[in-house]
C-alpha cells in the first residue's frame, strides 16, 4: 500500500492523508484485509507488510499487550520445547551406585510389572541434576509411593514415583513378534494408533499397579477351627 494513503488518525474519524476521504480510501482498500477486534471495533491488516490498524478507542493497556505477548511466547515454547544446555543443570547430589541388576523381566500383559523391567524415567522423575530428559533405567524395587530404579547412564540408584516410569516398549515388541504377533497398530505406520489389546504398552507403572489392584483376586477367607469348642 502506498505510504501516501496511510490513515490520519488525529481526528475522531480517520481520513486518508492524500485523498482526505474516510479511510480506507479506494486506493488503499485493495491492500487491506478487514477484520474485527474482540471489542467490536473494525481492524485492517496489510496484505503485504506485517502491520495492522485498530479503528476506534484503544481497547487494551500496555500491560494487556505484554501479557498477550508472553502468553503467545509460552504457547510457542510449549509446541516447540527446547532443553537447556548441560551447564544449566545444578550439581548432581550423591547417589549410591552398583552393578547392573542381574535379573530381567519383560511385561507380557497389563499389570505384569516386576523388578528387572527395563523402563524410561520421564522428565521430572529424577533430581534436576540429571537433566530434564528421559533416562533409561531398570526397575529394582516395586513399591509405593516410590520405586527404586537403576539408571543406565551412570549406574546410580534413585527413588522415583511410579507415575514417572514408563516400561520400554522395545523388549515387549520383540517378545511379542517372536511369539507370532504380526502387528501392534490399527494401520501401517508408526503414527497409527495401537490396537486395543496393546494399549497397555504405553501405560506408566502407576497405571499397571492400579490395574493389578483392580483385578487382584479377593483374599482367602479362613474360618476359625475352634469356634465349635467354645460354642457351648
Amino acid at each position: 500500500m502506498p505510504d501516501a494513503h496511510l490513515p490520519d488518525s488525529s481526528d475522531p474519524v480517520w481520513v486518508c492523508r492524500s485523498c482526505r476521504t474516510p479511510w480506507p480510501c479506494p486506493t488503499a482498500d485493495p491492500y487491506l484485509t478487514q477484520g474485527r477486534c474482540t471489542c467490536g471495533s473494525p481492524t485492517y491488516w496489510d496484505t503485504k507488510l506485517p502491520r495492522k490498524w485498530h479503528m476506534g478507542p484503544r481497547c487494551y493497556t500496555p500491560a494487556d499487550a505484554l501479557r498477550a505477548e508472553a502468553e503467545e511466547l509460552h504457547r510457542h515454547h510449549q509446541r516447540n520445547p527446547t532443553y537447556p544446555p548441560s551447564h544449566y543443570y545444578p550439581d548432581k547430589p550423591r547417589r549410591r551406585r552398583r552393578q547392573q541388576p542381574p535379573y530381567d523381566h519383560t511385561p507380557s500383559r497389563p499389570g505384569d510389572i516386576e523388578p528387572g523391567t527395563t523402563l524410561w524415567v520421564s522428565p521430572g522423575g529424577l533430581h534436576p541434576g540429571w537433566g530434564d530428559i528421559h533416562h533409561l533405567a531398570i526397575l529394582t524395587v516395586l513399591d509405593r509411593p516410590k520405586c527404586e530404579v537403576w539408571v543406565w547412564i551412570d549406574s546410580s540408584l534413585h527413588l522415583v514415583k511410579p507415575e514417572h516410569l514408563i516400561p520400554d516398549i522395545s523388549p515387549i515388541r520383540n517378545a511379542a513378534r517372536a511369539a507370532g504377533v504380526a502387528s501392534f497398530r490399527q494401520h501401517p505406520g508408526r503414527r497409527s494408533p495401537l490396537l486395543p489389546d496393546w494399549q497397555w504398552t504405553r501405560w506408566t507403572v502407576e497405571q499397571h499397579l492400579q490395574h493389578r489392584e483392580q483385578h487382584a483376586p479377593p483374599p482367602p477367607t479362613t474360618e476359625a477351627v475352634q469356634e465349635a469348642l467354645f460354642a457351648n
